[in-house]
């Protein structure tokens, strides 16, 4: 009989890793004692990495069941967690039969991102693309459109030059436009931000920077200088949030809404709670450095993993210490940009760009980003990554 549950919120990039890795790593005599459950409002996987692909009809689905994720032992709940009870030890979790509690031992807080609301409108006539939902709405729009449809994409992150290019390779009769409100993709050298401006207009993107949405209409965009792009099909990209639930739940939490966790990822004034992925602030000792996605937030969830297990078994909790290696942009299905980085996420000279940065980006893809997390399921620890920077940089910057 079980006398110890590790619970983990949200089937995630971070919450897979983590849930497989546990269970994989118990012992005989832990398996008999030990049990750990996932909950997660659906019971999917949601490709992140390829809902632009999803959006533009280049892909049928971007979901992959849980039964094909997570290991045949860890148990499934169907449900949202709408309260987490902290000193005893409680969840609330809404089903579709009603609210049903589970007691933790351990609680893995891995509720990722979801897109953020930048602008007036957008909620009403953008699509979301931060979301599996958004980018099925968008898919269904686009695939509806007339010759000469409208398109207009905000965000100049890589999310946007993503969908920006993948629509336009998609609906070569389209008009496509990306809105950014400073330089797109800015954080990357002059070098490599030329190189995707020529692979946008090889598309026949327009892109329009130093730009900021003021309004989304219905059938339009308001710039901040006044200005309107009439479009017939918004998707909104700049931005991200993450879920209440930690706020609400009366757990420290950032101006973002982020769970603020020690340096071993333990929740603040709640050892027993760890945190993982987009929805989890570490302190600028160990995380100044990093962002939102999926690059780090698989690490920080073998992280948290590592750690559940330590506490477990009595042992000592280690510190986070996670860098970053490269940053992989999509621009369509025949052109991409590798872009190498230091580990504190600042680009070098070193780029891989054309075809044979798309054909890496889609081995990331399809064997880092979603095989990374099913191999923890019968190869715990397999997922590798590098070490944080010696020194800590600025904090990480917003990615638009």
């Amino acid at each position: 009989m079980t006398d110890t549950t590790i619970a983990v919120i949200g089937a995630g990039y971070a919450g897979i890793v983590a849930a497989n890795r546990v269970q994989a790593s118990l012992t005989p005599d832990e398996r008999g004692r030990v049990s750990v459950i996932m909950i997660n409002p659906t019971g999917d996987f949601v490709e992140r990495v390829r809902l632009h692909e999803l959006a533009a009809g280049a892909r049928r689905s971007a979901s992959i069941p849980l039964a094909e994720m997570l290991h045949r032992d860890i148990a499934v709940l169907i449900g949202r967690v709408v309260a987490i009870d902290a000193d005893a030890h409680r969840l609330t979790v809404a089903t579709a039969e009603g609210d049903v509690a589970r007691r933790y031992s351990t609680l893995i807080y891995a509720v990722g991102s979801v897109a953020a609301l930048g602008a007036p409108g957008a909620d009403e006539f953008a699509h979301l693309l931060g979301n599996r939902e958004g980018a099925e709405s968008a898919r269904i729009a686009l695939a509806d459109g007339r010759p000469g449809q409208r398109v207009v994409v905000v965000g100049g992150g890589a999310t946007g030059v993503e969908a920006a290019a993948e629509f336009a390779e998609q609906y070569p009769g389209a008009s496509v436009t990306l809105v950014s409100r400073g330089d797109v993709l800015g954080h990357l050298r002059t070098g490599a931000r030329r190189s995707v401006s020529r692979s946008l207009a090889k598309l026949g993107v327009r892109v329009l920077e130093n730009a900021a949405v003021a309004r989304v209409l219905a059938d339009g965009v308001e710039l901040a200088s006044g200005a309107v792009l009439p479009s017939d099909v918004t998707v909104w990209t700049a931005s991200f949030a993450v879920p209440d639930l930690a706020r609400t739940s009366g757990l420290a939490v950032d101006a973002l809404g982020r769970l603020l966790v020690d340096e071993q990822l333990r929740a603040i004034g709640h050892p027993d709670i760890l945190g993982a992925g987009d929805a989890v602030r570490p302190p600028d000792s160990v995380g100044a450095h990093l962002r939102m996605g999926c690059a780090i937030a698989m690490p920080i969830g073998a992280h948290a993993a590592d750690n559940a297990l330590a506490m477990l078994r009595g042992g000592r909790l280690a510190t986070l210490d996670v860098g970053f290696a490269a940053q992989c942009i999509s621009i369509g299905r025949k052109d991409g940009i590798i872009q190498l980085l230091t580990r504190a996420d600042q680009p070098t000279a070193l780029r891989i760009t054309g075809r044979p940065g798309a054909l890496i980006k889609e081995w990331v893809c399809a064997v880092l980003a979603t095989g990374a997390p099913r191999r923890e399921r019968d190869r715990p620890g397999s997922l590798l990554m590098p070490k944080a920077p010696r020194r800590m940089p600025a904090p990480a910057r917003a990615d638009g």
